[in-house]
C-alpha cells in the first residue's frame, strides 16, 4: 500500500512539473511577435504609442520619420535634430522575424527618446561633444535613450498587440 501511495505521489509530482513547464514554454512561444503590417505602419504605431508621453513632456508634435531600406553597417537608426526626424534602417536589423521586430521597436523608441531629449535638455546640442569626449556608448544621451527604450518596450509591445 505504501508503494502505491509513493508511486501516485511521484507520478502526480511529475505530472504537475510537466504542466508547469508546458505553461512556461507556451509563455515563451507566445512572446514571439509576428509582423502583420508594413514596417512603415509598425514604426508609425510605435510613434503613436509615444503620444501621451510626448504630451506629458510638453512636446506638441510627433517626430517626422523616414524608413530606410539601406543596410547600414554602423547604424540601426538615427535622429536628425536639424529636421526633427528619426530614421530607421530596417535592413540593418537581424535575427529571427520576432527578434527583428523587437529590435525595430526598440530602435524606434530609442530614437523617439532622442527627439524628446532635443526638447527637454538644453545641453542636447552638445551630443557630438559628449560622443567625442566619452565615446558613443558612454554618451549620457545614449545611455538615457537605451534605458528609456528598455523601460517602455513591454508597454509598447502590449499597445501594438491591441492594434
Amino acid at each position: 500500500m505504501l508503494k502505491i501511495a509513493l508511486f501516485i505521489s511521484i507520478a502526480f509530482t511529475i505530472f504537475c512539473t510537466y504542466k508547469f513547464l508546458e505553461e512556461i514554454y507556451k509563455g515563451f512561444k507566445n512572446n514571439k511577435l509576428k509582423l502583420r503590417v508594413t514596417y512603415t505602419k509598425l514604426i508609425k504605431e510605435v510613434i503613436n504609442y509615444s503620444g501621451p508621453i510626448l504630451y506629458q513632456n510638453n512636446i506638441k508634435y510627433f517626430p517626422f520619420f523616414k524608413i530606410s531600406y539601406y543596410n547600414s553597417k554602423k547604424k540601426l537608426g538615427c535622429y536628425l535634430s536639424s529636421q526633427k526626424k528619426i530614421v530607421i534602417y530596417v535592413k540593418s536589423h537581424y535575427g529571427s522575424d520576432s527578434e527583428k521586430i523587437k529590435d525595430i521597436i526598440h530602435t524606434t523608441l530609442h530614437e523617439i527618446r532622442h527627439y524628446m531629449q532635443h526638447f527637454i535638455y538644453s545641453d542636447f546640442k552638445k551630443y557630438d561633444v559628449y560622443t567625442k569626449k566619452l565615446s558613443y556608448k558612454k554618451n549620457p544621451f545614449e545611455i538615457d535613450s537605451n534605458s528609456w527604450a528598455d523601460r517602455n518596450m513591454e508597454d509598447c509591445i502590449q499597445y501594438l498587440k491591441k492594434k
